[in-house]
């Protein structure tokens, strides 16, 4: 079952795109595979740095997604305990050309990379101790007003 962007966005760790600087055998987790480094450009989710390594199985046979070197990703990363950045065919991982209809979707990326922009959000950054993830705009805080909304008519009426 493929994922709708929406999807794939709320069920990953992070959501960024990079290009690939160095494509090495992993072994920093105990599972192999590949590791790959990535020169990030924009983030939309996650606290990710100007450079990440993401790994991912060593075959599209074990569901590993196949990166190369000089390309940039629209990347969809997982993380658990036992490998701190994951990527596989699952995922709507995508080169950056194939990937447009989830950048539509996507929009502003709440962090950029590159030139001038990551400097100014660096240093907002510094002045905004908040760590918390900004989500898509809307969306979250609907839900909860309209939960606490529900909730508190039900226990009106159940009292009057």
């Amino acid at each position: 079952m493929t994922l709708t962007p929406a999807e794939g966005l709320s069920s990953s760790y992070a959501v960024f795109t990079g290009e690939v600087t160095n494509i090495e055998p992993n072994t920093a987790t105990k599972f192999g595979g590949v590791e790959i480094t990535l020169r990030v450009r924009k983030v939309w989710k996650g606290e990710i740095g100007e450079q990440v390594k993401v790994h991912t199985a060593g075959s599209s046979a074990a569901c590993g997604y196949n990166f190369a070197k000089g390309e940039s990703y629209l990347v969809y990363a997982d993380r658990d305990e036992a490998d701190p950045m994951r990527v596989s065919l699952c995922s709507r991982t995508a080169l950056i050309a194939n990937a447009q209809e989830d950048l539509d979707f996507l929009g502003k990326p709440s962090q950029g990379l590159d030139g001038a922009d990551a400097r100014r959000k660096s240093k907002a950054r510094r002045r905004d101790n908040c760590s918390a993830s900004r989500g898509p705009v809307g969306r979250g805080g609907l839900g909860w007003v309209l939960l606490f909304l529900a909730g508190t008519t039900l226990t009106l009426r159940r009292f009057s």
